[in-house]
Parts: structure tokens; sequence; C-alpha cells
């Protein structure tokens, strides 16, 4: 009787620390995380903005969560969206890669292309996949657009924290091609002093797919509230106005999509 007391003890001790972890990740505040993803989110005069920003800002104050916002190297952001719990990501691209790596809460009314670009003169107009594959290429560590070079056998692949490396480096001739959206390359060559004009797109990459994801190892009931509030703004608005695209493409018919 002495030795079932023991291990009745035990077993309601291990319950009582698994129930306090539980609520403990319950309680604690969401730490959002994102990068400079310039229109879509970005830091400016220590303030994270965009419009992406906004639409995360208004779900959680409409969950009522309180929360932190930092912008960091994306595969910072993205490593502790993957080990941490109530990490909240934004803006991912929802990949079949990582499908099974996260709670995803809802897409942005919008996309992007993802594309190559080449410097003008080195002539890469036209250039098949094949070819493309057996050249240098700037990317991004731990992005989608990481992802799809090595999925699709580049074995060529500079990594670097940001596209305006990957410009500065195809600028000094260590890449011949940068994989990214045609937002980050005007920016980023904005930023590194190189003119647009001597920059070109080579050829289509994939499609993004936006989206706003949360860490799997958040508790399920702060899941379920972002992803109904986020539903409950979709259906009670037109996201296109709720949020300031600008001069950008929002989608109306996403406006109302769910993951």
């Amino acid at each position: 009787m002495t030795l079932i007391r023991h291990i009745f003890t035990l077993l309601f001790a291990i319950a009582l620390c698994c129930n306090a972890n539980q609520s403990a990740a319950s309680e604690k505040p969401m730490t959002v995380v994102t990068e400079n993803l310039w229109p879509f989110n970005y830091l400016e005069r220590g303030t994270v903005k965009g419009p992406h920003t906004d639409l995360v800002k208004q779900v959680l104050a409409a969950s009522e969560l309180d929360y932190s916002i930092a912008v960091l190297p994306w595969a910072r952001a993205y490593k502790l969206a993957t080990t941490e719990p109530n990490i909240l990501i934004y803006t991912i691209n929802r990949t079949n890669l990582r499908q099974e790596k996260f709670h995803w809460i809802a897409r942005f009314p919008t996309d992007a292309e993802i594309n190559f670009y080449a410097l003008k003169k080195s002539k890469l107009t036209n250039s098949d996949l094949s070819t493309l594959k057996t050249l240098a290429i700037g990317t991004q560590i731990d992005t989608a657009n990481d992802n799809f070079v090595t999925q699709n056998g580049f074995n060529n692949i500079s990594r670097v924290s940001h596209v305006r490396q990957t410009i500065g480096m195809l600028k000094i001739g260590r890449v011949k091609l940068v994989i990214a959206s045609d937002h980050q390359v005007k920016r980023a060559a904005q930023e590194s002093g190189l003119d647009i004009n001597e920059l070109e797109k080579i050829g289509y990459a994939f499609s993004s797919v936006p989206s706003i994801a949360v860490s799997l190892k958040t508790p399920i009931a702060t899941v379920e509230k972002l992803r109904a509030t986020y539903k409950k703004l979709a259906q009670e608005n037109d996201l296109c106005q709720l949020i300031d695209y600008g001069d950008l493409t929002c989608i109306k018919e996403m406006s109302k999509v769910q993951p």
C-alpha cells in the first residue's frame, strides 16, 4: 500500500508540474518576430511599420493578447519560431517544406513573384534553368528562396542575412544571380547604391504565399484564438481597406481566404 501511495503521489506531482508548465506557457505574452522586408514590414526610426505589421497588431489587439515585437535577421526569427513557445512570425512564406513546422494563422491578401535577377552586362537574358543552376547565386539563410534553390539543384549558393548583401555580392561579382521579389530587389539596390537600371529579371522562380504563423509549442488555445480573431476581422471588414497597401496590390478575393 505504501508503494502504491508513493506512485500515486509521484503521478500527481508530475500532473501538477505539466499543468503548471502549460499554464505558464499560455499566460506568457506573445513574442512577435519579423524581418526588414520592405514594404510589408520594416523598422523605421525604432518603430515596426508596414501593412502586414498593421494587420498583425490589429489581430493581436482584438485577441487581447499581450505581446512584444522585434525585427530580427530572418534566420534568427525563424529559429525562434521553430524552437520556442508563444512565438508569432510574419511575413513567412507558406511552403510544403514548412507546412508541418508551424500553426498557420492566415495568409495576407497579397502575393509576390520570386524571380532570378542578374546584372544586364552579364548577358544572361533568356538563359534556361539548367544554365542558371551552374552559376553562383546569392540568397538569404533559411528563407523560402533558400529552400527553393537548394531543392532545385543549385549547388553554388552564397547564403547571407539580407537581400541587400546579395545585391552587394552581385555588384562586386561574387555571385552572378540573386533570387528575390521585385520589391526586395528595388529596395536593396537603392540601399546598396546600385542603379536599378543595371539589373534585369532573368526568369521566374515561384509565387509566394505570404502568411502569419505561430510556433508549434504555442498552446492550442492561443492558436485558435488568433485564427478566430483573424476570421472575424476578415468577415466583418474588407481587409484591402482595413490595411493600407498603398501602391501594392491587395487581392480582394483573398481578403477573406483562410488557411
